[in-house]
């Protein structure tokens, strides 16, 4: 994002108040604001969510590359992308290893954090988003996985390059940089694949291969890109949630001084961040059947696109919809969507943002934002939204 924040949301009101549903030309998609309207759509499991099934000119074609890896079956391989019944045939099996590990995971989570912690140099000016944001959630995905990722900038590489796939306009090098970022990581993974058939590991690939050699639910096309999808599409908007959360807290001292005097309120920092700066800003949905919504038709195969941000920001639902307050009750927010296509990381999301924000406001006391950084610095890629830099100091 470009522009300040605050001139966005400033549109985004006049938009919610007098369109709340419109016909957007350049992305041929409806565009909802309304909280109401957009959990009613994100909660519509008859809607369509491969972007194969939208009509031609539609944008979100664009976000689903043509050929990743160089293998056809890949490309439809992804739960993002999948409709039913192939969607609850993997998702069901992909969620239950998953969510089996995550339930176990707070010891590792906290050890990661903890070395994080130690690493940073507290002497001088922190960047938090590189030298603490940023290693967490790679790390910790790939201790689930069982993949090797100490390699750090070739990982956080790998995962913004990932992220240029949502590029409404990208080039021919973007385009290379997909591909071999998709390359590196299905050859990983496929790697690890073989490996785990011979010598099963305590890890999401050794829990997959043994589903699918136990009920041949999933294909090889299935375990890796969703695993491919886990290890470079999840770290990003975990890592911009810590940072976000982080940068909420130390511009402002009341909430963080009830923080301090409450642990316990850990939990409302990380939902109060996830609804005021969702780290994905936008969800999309094909109609499947002529749809009215707020009066507005919709036909079959034409887009709606939630934006997510304004729809957690309706005030019909939220009282004083853009104050940060971390003991804030009420309505849930929709920052990881809805529905069968809800987040299958969001646990371990919160779990990781809960431990790395309240662990480090914990050990440093005194943190501070930098003279001359309170002005947020958004990285402008379209549809996440995260800070390229958090400037602080620990002295």
């Amino acid at each position: 994002m470009s522009e300040q924040p605050e001139r966005i949301h400033q549109a985004l009101d006049a938009l919610r108040a007098e369109k709340p549903i419109f016909r957007d030309a350049a992305s041929a998609s409806f565009i909802v604001t309304r909280y109401g309207l957009a959990r009613a759509l994100l909660a519509d499991n008859g809607l369509w969510k491969d972007a194969d099934r939208a009509e031609p000119d539609a944008l979100v074609h664009q976000f689903k590359p043509a050929d990743m890896s160089g293998r056809p079956e890949d490309r439809n391989a992804g739960i993002g992308w999948m409709d039913s019944p192939d969607h609850e045939r993997v998702r069901t099996p992909l969620a239950q290893a998953f969510l089996r590990r995550v339930a176990h995971l707070r010891p590792t989570i906290e050890a990661v954090v903890a070395a994080g912690l130690d690493a940073i140099d507290r002497e001088g000016p922190i960047d938090l988003v590189a030298e603490y944001a940023i290693a967490i959630p790679i790390t910790v995905i790939g201790r689930i996985l069982g993949i090797e990722t100490s390699d750090m900038p070739r990982f956080r590489a790998l995962s913004q390059a990932a992220m240029k796939s949502f590029l409404p306009k990208r080039t021919a090098r973007n385009d290379a940089e997909i591909k071999a970022m998709a390359l590196a990581i299905c050859e990983m993974v496929d790697e690890h694949m073989r490996r785990r058939r011979v010598e099963p590991g305590d890890d999401l690939i050794s829990d997959l291969v043994q589903v699918q050699a136990r009920t041949g639910a999933l294909s090889d096309a299935e375990i890796r890109i969703n695993c491919l999808n886990l290890l470079a599409g999840g770290n990003v908007p975990t890592a911009d949630l810590i940072a976000s959360a982080l940068w909420r807290l130390l511009r402002h001292p009341t909430e963080r001084a009830k923080l301090e005097a409450e642990p316990g309120l850990i939990s409302g920092v990380i939902e109060e961040t996830l609804r005021l700066d969702p780290p994905t800003e936008g969800a999309q949905r094909v109609a499947s059947r002529d749809l009215a919504i707020d009066g507005c038709r919709v036909r079959p195969t034409q887009v709606v696109a939630v934006m997510l941000h304004a729809a957690n920001r309706d005030p019909e639902v939220f009282d004083d919809p853009h104050r940060f307050d971390i003991s804030r009750k009420g309505a849930p927010h929709l920052a990881f969507g809805g529905g069968a296509h809800i987040c299958i990381g969001a646990p371990l999301a919160r779990l990781e943002a809960q431990v790395a924000v309240g662990a480090l406001i914990k050990r440093y006391p005194a943190l501070r934002l930098l003279a001359g950084a309170e002005e947020p610095s958004w990285r402008p890629v379209p549809y996440f939204h995260g800070l390229d830099h958090l400037w602080v100091t620990a002295r």
